[in-house]
């Protein structure tokens, strides 16, 4: 398919400030798990279809919004809390439900998705990956996330929301650019995060094309902070051991400290006897040569995975500056509820990012549940009234908080200290998010950056392959 290029000098062009109401008739949101409504470590229709961008849709009276949904248990399957013995002890663990994944629901819709948030999927990957739904009828499962949202082997998730004509995006990439650091413990430029001047050329030119090419109202977020998620702040660098006190785990660097973090993976290792006395040491850093993650991160590795992301949201800002298009600013929302400085309330209820019990994040410690989708979009719709000066009717938290079909029926009473998260749960997100470092590493070089788009895209709707 002959392609059209556009040159970084025409995507620089700045655009007025957006005034007028928010046009939801054809509303697409561009992003990652985030956006996709992945949770549990699951992409399931329940969490898919009550996922910021769907609820956001809902509000704004949006009278299409197609999905990619997979029945339940999901892809997958989903994380849940199950009863396991270990030792002769009953002890709650987070693992895999679920012999067989889920299937594609609505794989036939001849149109593009409205929601084309792909797990896993990093910036360059926005710009650059493709997805066929015949990978899945081959067996072929290798990049099973990008085959169910994008199916027609030929466009990216760029161009396709390009090709919908869209009125409205949303557009929330990048945490997957650094959050292979927090998977494996280990910050390393160009292997667990993507270059900062990698992700400049990329951000400028993905927003760009949607600036150049539609007429849509565009809002960009910008990025959580990956480092203080439950996945990292539910394990204690410590354990208090009678007769002994307090005993600081030990991992093969040395033993940790008050400001070092344990992601969740250590939960299983520890159970083992991993970092205590007598143990073996905890694994610190990602071993390049086996792949095998480490489980912890320093004080200095948590400053450098800050660090990158408030490079990452600096550069958001510019080019949001640069093309008039609002940015909602994720980082401070999610900010204030992990700090524990600005938490939702909603009728008497307090939500934290305790794990567990918090009811913002999900049973994989890294992505919201459907109470946090809620909320997210109550403050999406607060921020687009304001910008826009609209009327959107604000989210029914009632709602969320109270009704079953909003309820993750599988959370219980239990503390995040008494709970395993198991190795098993760990492969699972690993396999989906963990780096790929070949396409960090190939990002364009030399002269001016370009983003391909299918010139037929600008013209007629998405086609099926055939």
């Amino acid at each position: 398919m002959k392609k059209t290029i556009i040159a970084l000098a025409l995507v620089l062009l700045a655009t007025a400030p957006v005034t007028a109401q928010v046009d939801f008739t054809r509303y697409v949101a561009l992003g990652d798990s985030l956006t996709a409504g992945f949770a549990s470590g699951s992409l399931m229709d329940w969490y898919q279809e009550r996922s910021y961008p769907a609820v956001l849709a809902h509000q704004g009276g949006a009278p299409v919004f197609e999905l990619p949904t997979i029945s339940q248990p999901g892809i997958g399957p989903i994380l849940e809390l199950v009863a396991l013995f270990q030792n002769g002890e009953l002890i709650p663990t987070i693992a895999p439900v679920g012999l067989l994944p889920g299937l594609p629901i609505n794989a036939e819709y001849p149109g593009i998705y409205n929601n084309l948030g792909i797990p896993g999927a990093t910036l360059y990957d926005m710009l650059f990956q493709t997805g066929d739904i015949n990978n899945l009828l081959q067996g072929n499962f290798e990049t099973v996330m990008f085959d169910i949202v994008l199916r027609n082997g030929i466009n990216t998730a760029l161009e396709q929301a390009i090709g919908a004509q869209p009125t409205f995006v949303t557009v929330w990439i990048g945490s997957n650019d650094v959050l292979g650091a927090v998977l494996a413990g280990t910050p390393i430029d160009g292997v667990t995060m993507t270059p900062v001047a990698s992700f400049s050329e990329l951000y400028q030119n993905a927003i760009g094309a949607l600036a150049t090419n539609t007429t849509a109202d565009i809002v960009l977020l910008n990025l959580p902070d990956q480092a203080a998620i439950p996945f990292t702040t539910s394990v204690a660098p410590f354990v208090d051991i009678e007769g002994l006190g307090r005993w600081y785990y030990v991992a093969d660097t040395g033993p940790l400290t008050d400001d070092d973090r344990l992601t969740s993976l250590a939960g299983a290792l520890i159970a083992q006897g991993y970092g205590l006395p007598g143990g073996p040491p905890l694994p610190d850093n990602l071993n390049l040569l086996t792949g095998q993650p480490g489980v912890v991160l320093r004080a200095a590795e948590i400053d450098v995975i800050e660090d990158r992301i408030q490079a990452y949201n600096s550069i958001i800002a510019d080019v949001g500056g640069a093309f008039g298009t609002p940015v909602f600013d994720a980082y401070s929302f999610f900010d204030g509820i992990t700090s524990g400085e600005d938490v939702p309330e909603f009728g008497g209820v307090t939500l934290t990012a305790d794990f567990l019990l918090g009811g913002i994040f999900s049973y994989d410690g890294v992505h919201p549940q459907n109470i946090g989708h809620g909320v997210l979009a109550n403050e999406l719709v607060n921020f687009l009234n304001e910008v826009f000066d609209d009327t959107i009717p604000e989210v029914n938290m009632a709602t969320v908080l109270f009704e079953g079909d909003w309820q993750d029926p599988g959370v219980v009473p239990t503390k995040a200290s008494d709970v395993v998260f198991s190795q098993e749960a760990f492969d699972h997100l690993w396999e989906i998010f963990k780096p790929k470092i070949q396409r960090r590493l190939s990002v364009r070089r030399g002269g001016s950056a370009r983003v391909p788009v299918h010139e037929e895209l600008q013209s007629k709707p998405y086609q099926d392959k055939k």
